[in-house]
């Protein structure tokens, strides 16, 4: 089965691979802007930018007892924004003109902000999770080729975002779906997550008919591994899928080579 390209807004991704945003460090420049170089669609983790290249980027830091190095302080210097624009155009540096798409956490302090953050530095997608991300169009709204992507768990959210987006007349460039085996925060509990309504394939089939009612694509998350996965997803109607651990262990990952050969040696009893 050959991969389609993938269409979200404006942009198209070659290959219908997104790169899972993870933070604190695991997707920067390094792997965004390589993602992306290849054809993906590479995306930087907005979470703790205020760490990028050895905290430089920071106002203040503090030390508390047992730190050995100091590190940001409060909220305002755990992100910060000049950090995230040079992560930007770090990344833009290495992708060219191909997409560059930004994650970002709804339940993060000063949301809208880091939106607009990440618009002016020239970001074309923006995928939110962790929370409904019902006034992204708003804080977006003054710049309109920025196409915007919220992650979901179940139909019922999707319904409730194109409720909420229609206000501003605006439905999303595409839907993320993450299943129980995301890294994600999807809002499921532990005990929903071994339960059979609530596995990716399950939640999807309701999500994809009403997407497809609104020509959104659909892009599934959460456990895909191999081709065998993608074809799977993408024969139940799927426009892409989303991978996140597999791209950790690469030489482009940004985080450190102790946690790559953690994860790469890692046997299942290490879960």
């Amino acid at each position: 089965m050959s991969l389609k390209s993938l269409k979200i807004g404006k942009y198209i991704v070659d290959t219908p691979i997104i790169q899972g945003g993870m933070g604190v460090g695991i997707s920067w420049d390094k792997l965004a802007g390589n993602v992306s170089k290849e054809g993906g669609l590479g995306v930087i983790s907005a979470v703790g930018t205020g760490y990028y290249q050895n905290q430089q980027f920071l106002d203040k830091a503090i030390s508390l007892k047992n730190d050995t190095v100091p590190r940001p302080y409060a909220t305002e210097n755990f992100y910060s924004a000049n950090a995230l624009n040079e992560i930007i155009k770090n990344a833009r540096a290495i992708s060219g003109d191909k997409p560059l798409a930004v994650n970002i956490l709804y339940a993060i302090n000063d949301y809208g902000k880091v939106v607009v953050d990440a618009c002016k530095s020239g970001i074309d997608i923006i995928i939110t999770g962790a929370g409904l991300p019902i006034k992204l169009p708003e804080y977006a709204k003054d710049y309109p080729d920025v196409a915007l992507v919220p992650i979901v768990s179940s139909v019922r959210a999707l319904k409730l975002i194109m409720k909420k987006w229609s206000r501003s007349g605006k439905n999303p460039d595409a839907v993320i779906v993450e299943g129980p085996l995301s890294g994600g925060h999807q809002g499921f509990s532990y005990e929903q997550c071994f339960q059979d309504e609530f596995q990716l394939e399950s939640i999807l089939p309701p999500i994809i008919d009403e997407a497809q009612k609104h020509d959104i694509p659909v892009i599934a998350a959460g456990g895909i591994w191999d081709k065998a996965d993608i074809d799977r997803f993408m024969d139940m109607g799927c426009a892409g899928v989303q991978i996140g651990t597999r791209f950790i262990g690469t030489f482009e990952c940004d985080v450190s080579d102790v946690m790559k050969d953690i994860l790469i040696n890692a046997k299942e009893d290490d879960i």
